[in-house]
């Protein structure tokens, strides 16, 4: 083998390992943030029980730290300006299949546009939600990452 395809060859390892790596790292966090247990807990807004999210050690170590994060955009009006991202496709996501809560965040956004139907990567700091109201896992003063 030559050194041009010899340093062809090691590129491309070098690329498809960076990229893997990038890949299992978004499926970590979606896996490390759906990883969670509820309590029930009287609501004074609801007036009622309702389920309460206890986080597991290492969704709150990451909590308030910047994290990237891979999603599917949601196709959603909010009255907060933020998106709705889904670590699940449209139709499995929470609101139209079998999938919790957790599989789902709100990203704001610190220069907000519109998107279409993708697939979108953000970056910014994580915050877990433990209020009755929002979602439970918000992104804030996030920016969208150019792949």
């Amino acid at each position: 083998m030559d050194i041009r395809r010899f340093l062809n060859f090691t590129i491309i390892v070098i690329l498809f390992t960076i990229f893997s790596g990038e890949l299992k790292a978004q499926e970590d966090l979606w896996t490390t943030l759906g990883d969670i247990e509820w309590y029930q807990k009287y609501s004074e807004t609801y007036g009622a029980e309702i389920g309460f999210p206890k986080f597991n050690e290492e969704a709150k170590k990451l909590n308030g730290k910047e994290v990237s994060i891979r999603g599917y955009m949601l196709p959603l009006d909010t009255e907060d300006g933020s998106v709705v991202i889904s670590a699940l496709p449209y139709s499995s996501c929470f609101f139209c299949g079998g999938a919790g809560i957790e599989t789902v965040m709100a990203v704001f956004m610190k220069n907000p546009r519109k998107f279409e139907m993708e697939q979108v990567t953000f970056r910014g700091k994580l915050e877990l939600n433990e209020t009755e109201t929002g979602l439970i896992y918000n992104l804030k003063e996030a920016v969208e990452v150019e792949e």
